[in-house]
């Protein structure tokens, strides 16, 4: 990757954008996709689940939450907040 050089944080901005229709924007998605798995790995439940009401969907869905957010303070040695 070559180095740029900037006057100032909007010249910066500005080289961070691609034009829509962009030949290199699908790569940039893309490289950015795959920086951001890297940086936070998905760990969302796959698969369709059925539940009887909407309190039992939110309540599922809280807990994994729950424990993607202790594993990620785990993981980078942060300590989980006190109640």
């Amino acid at each position: 990757m070559p180095i740029q050089k900037f006057r100032d944080l909007d010249a910066a901005r500005r080289a961070l954008w691609q034009r829509p229709g962009s030949a290199d924007l699908v790569a940039h998605i893309k490289a950015l996709w795959a920086f951001s798995t890297r940086l936070v790995p998905r760990q969302i439940p796959r698969g369709v689940r059925k539940f009887q009401s909407i309190e039992g969907a939110n309540q599922d869905r809280e807990q994994w939450v729950r424990h993607r957010v202790q594993t990620l303070r785990r993981d980078r040695g942060k300590p989980a907040r006190q109640k």
